[in-house]
């Protein structure tokens, strides 16, 4: 319908005899039938209008014909602030949480001087533009777990000194671009758990002091790029558990943000310069997202980060240079994934790193460069992977690591001192791995058994040979692991049976001098203990 019409439509309905009778589902009942609707029956009852125009044209009408409680200025007003809401004077404080209200009724006294106001929990749909006139000295509004899907234009407009806005767990679709123009003192506003399916454009653009922005848990998918202009000193905000698909250039021009949370959302693309402004974020969540591949540069200026969570994406593959400039990180986490593999270097600039988390992922193999320059590193987490070898000095750069997950993955075997060069290791898992319990397993064997201690799950057990299936590695010493094998198998030269070499009293747990870089695959440890 166009806009005329309609105006022609309501002067029409407000001129006869019985304009002043009727209520707003009315109005928009004869609204309706005088535009000829196609839909018979009330817009009013209840039921959720499909048209998004006519739910818009219903709150508005609402919103005109809701009662205003009494602003009082009266000596007595705080006396007559009583009933079924709660003032206390001597905090200026108004509290009608779980009042049961529906509306707010001439019959409820406010004075004029509150400085809190409580409207929590009630089953409010909306509010006159008109409730708060007169109140310049409120700082705190709770209108928090009400019904409001509407608040009208210019509901705010007299609070100049509002500093905290908490409107969460309602139901409201839309907000008015010029709803936060005169609240110029905003420092909190909370808006999450509502139905926002977009953001106006410049809707906090008079809100210089606001610091922390909560719009979780709504619809919103596409964020305008000047959305969250003139918030010079955000430090948080809160985007996550939306129906964001693209990240484009200029959304975040933050540069006092510190904490910025887009997770859970279904964010698939993110341009190059979306974060190039962001000179002191500290903490990036875009876990539970649909990234397969984010700029290789997105994060080259982010100097401040030291938290870091991609988990739960759709990542394959990196080039290796992604995480070069985040030398503050001390969080990163790349979790279920689908990364096939770790590019050579790729966190050597991460040298504050302390955790890493791997897991769930479709890594193979380590190569000896995986984690080189995380002298720092205290947790490495890459439980869940489908890794069959190491190098055996993959982890040796790791001085400073205690915890190390390598459970539920292919591993048959590790080579020989894998564990060794770790000497504050305290917390290890190897369960859930295919252990094969032969000679190759010498080194894993006695490792378990030596630091028994350390293990953090249940104890590994082998998987094959069939007939050593189930028997705890720890218990397998050298004659259970290599009886009856060729002694080529432990690295000796002569190719007898492991009994004649017992009969000939050769020392199998020697090797030749200066072997261990040859052949990784000799234990140390005595595998006889």
């Amino acid at each position: 319908m166009a806009q005329e019409t309609l105006l022609m439509i309501i002067s029409e309905i407000l001129t006869t005899n019985a304009a002043c009778d009727i209520n707003a589902c009315e109005l928009l009942d004869l609204i309706i039938s005088r535009n000829n609707s196609s839909e018979p029956g009330s817009r009013c009852d209840g039921s959720v209008l499909g048209d998004v125009r006519w739910r818009q044209l219903d709150r508005r009408l609402r919103a005109i014909e809701q009662p205003v409680w009494t602003v009082s200025t009266s000596r007595t007003r705080w006396r007559q602030c009583a009933g079924t809401c709660r003032c206390d004077a001597g905090h200026k404080a108004l509290s009608c949480w779980r009042a049961g209200l529906t509306a707010l009724t001439p019959n409820l006294v406010a004075p004029y001087d509150l400085t809190n106001i409580d409207l929590g929990t009630n089953k409010l749909r909306t509010l006159h533009k008109t409730t708060f006139n007169g109140m310049s000295a409120l700082a705190e509004l709770d209108m928090f777990d009400n019904h409001l899907d509407y608040l009208p234009a210019g509901i705010f407009d007299q609070l100049g000194n509002l500093k905290i806005l908490r409107v969460q767990r309602n139901y409201l679709e839309e907000l008015d671009a010029d709803a936060f123009r005169f609240t110029k003192k905003l420092f909190h506003v909370d808006l999450s758990n509502n139905f926002l399916l977009t953001l106006p454009e410049k809707l906090f653009a008079n809100n210089s002091y606001l610091e922390t922005v909560d719009m979780s848990h709504n619809r919103v998918t596409y964020v305008p790029a000047d959305s969250f202009s003139g918030l010079s000193s955000v430090q948080i905000l809160d985007l996550s558990f939306n129906n964001i698909h693209r990240i484009e250039n200029g959304t975040f021009c933050l540069r006092s943000l510190q904490i910025l949370k887009l997770s859970d959302n279904k964010i698939n693309n993110i341009s190059e310069n979306a974060f190039a402004n962001l000179i002191s974020l500290e903490t990036l969540l875009l876990n539970d997202n649909e990234l397969e591949e984010f700029p290789k540069s997105l994060f080259r200026n982010l100097r401040s980060l030291t938290y870091l969570d991609l988990s739960s994406n759709r990542l394959k593959n990196l080039v290796g240079v992604e995480f070069q400039k985040l030398r503050r990180l001390h969080h990163l986490d790349l979790k279920d994934n689908g990364l096939l593999a770790l590019p050579d270097h790729l966190f050597i600039n991460c040298t504050k790193l302390e955790k890493l988390d791997l897991s769930k992922n479709k890594l193979k193999f380590l190569n000896v460069t995986a984690f080189e320059g995380l002298d720092r590193l205290n947790s490495l987490i890459l439980s869940d992977n489908k890794l069959q070898s190491v190098h055996f000095k993959t982890f040796a750069g790791l001085k400073s690591l205690t915890t190390l997950h390598l459970d539920n993955n292919m591993f048959p075997s590790l080579p020989s001192r894998t564990l060794d060069f770790m000497p504050k290791l305290a917390v290890v898992k190897l369960s859930g791995n295919p252990w094969h319990c032969d000679c190759h397993a010498l080194y894993i064997s006695a490792w378990v058994r030596l630091n028994e201690m350390k293990l953090w799950d249940y104890s590994p057990t082998c998987v094959a040979p069939w007939f050593m299936e189930g028997h705890f590695l720890k218990k397998l010493k050298f004659p259970e692991l290599c009886a009856g094998q060729w002694a080529s198998m432990v690295n000796l030269s002569p190719r007898l049976p492991i009994q004649q070499l017992m009969s000939l009293n050769i020392t199998v747990n020697r090797k030749p001098q200066n072997s261990m870089e040859q052949n990784h695959d000799v234990t140390t440890l005595n595998p006889w203990d």
